[in-house]
């Protein structure tokens, strides 16, 4: 899931797309692709006895944002889905 979530990230700096947070954070600070780092906070292990990880996953990067206080304007999350938690 992160490889994906940062391959994403790398692929719309790459391309200029001025419409997502990160790319448009880098474009507009003349940034390279190079330039982007990360780190991850937590994992979240295969769930013992099923269930859907990827909403697990998604429910703990919500958790994060809230925590970490990265929503915009202190951060470049523009928003999270409630839903998840329905």
């Amino acid at each position: 899931m992160v490889k994906s979530h940062i391959s994403q990230h790398r692929s719309s700096i790459n391309l200029g797309n001025t419409t997502l947070p990160v790319s448009k954070h880098f474009l507009d600070n003349g940034h390279t692709v190079d330039q982007l780092r990360f780190m991850v906070l937590e994992t979240v292990p295969l769930l013992k006895r099923g269930g859907d990880r990827e909403l697990k996953w998604k429910r703990r990067e919500v958790w994060c944002i809230n925590k970490l206080k990265s929503l915009h304007p202190m951060g470049l999350n523009m928003d999270y889905d409630m839903f998840l938690y329905l």
